[in-house]
């Protein structure tokens, strides 16, 4: 063989293998390093939760309302309400309190003793005074009540007048505890109860809605 042929057969096998070379790395590609896994979160961590998972996990559509509809004016009011609410509530409770009512004007003339309430009654009818009378217990005992009025002009004109005859007349906001009834009761959010009636019959009465009892 001359020199020639020898050149051209080595440059075929190096192609040659620089082929089966190619062939062999894709045949067998290197294999991806293999990532480790991930630590587990630590539990005392605060965790995501998306605003629509956290109010369907804390709404309950079976969830009862309490509302409580008061002050009724007097125990024949709360029993009436009591009986029209028993078909429609799961569960309701009456109750009572008392509260301090402006009653209106009170004209009258302090005394320290019967003897003295006394004498100064005297002097008021000789004075052709009327509708006085001697209050006998409570915390103004003693007194001489001389007029009870709703208008507080009317009120300082009847003082004016008792003092024109030399008294001593005081004028004073008339205060009564009264009684005030309620009525609380729980009720599904679907149920529709009829307080509305309750509160048409009761002037002054609300209906609000209460923590559940």
């Amino acid at each position: 063989m001359n020199a020639s042929l020898w050149r051209w057969l080595a440059l075929a096998l190096l192609a040659l293998n620089l082929l089966m070379g190619l062939l062999w790395l894709q045949s067998n590609p290197e294999p991806a390093a293999e990532r480790s896994p991930l630590p587990p979160l630590d539990d005392s961590l605060p965790r995501l939760e998306l605003v629509e998972e956290m109010s369907q996990a804390t709404a309950d559509p079976n969830t009862e309302q309490c509302y409580t509809i008061g002050p009724l004016p007097t125990l024949l009011a709360q029993q009436r309400a009591d009986d029209r609410l028993r078909a429609f509530a799961s569960a309701q409770r009456t109750r009572q309190t008392t509260a301090d009512s402006d009653r209106g004007w009170w004209v009258y003339l302090p005394a320290s003793s019967r003897a003295e309430a006394t004498s100064l009654s005297r002097e008021l009818a000789q004075r052709g005074v009327e509708d006085y009378y001697v209050v006998t217990s409570g915390a103004m005992e003693n007194s001489v009540s001389v007029g009870l009025y709703q208008s507080i002009d009317n009120a300082r004109a009847r003082q004016a007048r008792i003092r024109g005859f030399g008294f001593d007349a005081q004028l004073e906001v008339r205060r009564e505890s009264i009684p005030q009834f309620w009525i609380d009761y729980r009720i599904a959010p679907d149920e529709r109860s009829p307080w509305r009636f309750i509160v048409r019959a009761s002037p002054g009465a609300q209906h609000r809605e209460i923590p559940c009892f």
